[in-house]
């Protein structure tokens, strides 16, 4: 809507000024969604959309609305790659990983040196790491 302008002789004029402001549209877009490109990714973004003569917004929503959807593919569990065995001596394994790190953090916290049996974990984490790679 427009303000009438008064003129100096007491009548009124309708105003030829265009409104202020964006025009309402009939669909507002109130619901926001985003995600994550890589530089690459969104130059080509970018040039696509301007020799579309679109905005990056309107080329994206434009392609996700008419795209085609593609089903995720299943992840993989560990036991379907390696099987049971080799699962659980990987767990072995790092199990005594996280034992040996925390005598390298008292010994270098505390300025001690190793204790004389830490020889014989390293035998037995090397054993399993064989184990591991046959």
């Amino acid at each position: 809507m427009t303000k009438p302008i008064i003129t100096t002789d007491g009548k009124t004029k309708p105003s030829l000024a265009s409104p202020k402001g964006r025009p309402k549209s009939d669909r507002i877009k109130d619901h926001w969604i985003s995600f994550r490109v890589t530089a690459e990714e969104h130059f080509q973004l970018l040039d696509k959309a301007e020799r579309s003569g679109m905005s990056a917004g309107e080329y994206a929503r434009s392609r996700v609305m008419r795209g085609v959807a593609r089903a995720k593919k299943a992840a993989t569990k560990p036991a379907d790659l390696f099987g049971d065995r080799t699962r659980a001596l990987l767990h072995e394994l790092r199990k005594q990983g996280v034992n040996l790190n925390q005598i390298a953090h008292h010994c270098h916290r505390h300025q001690i040196p190793p204790p004389p049996a830490l020889g014989e974990l390293i035998i037995a984490l090397q054993a399993l790491w064989r184990k591991v790679m046959r």
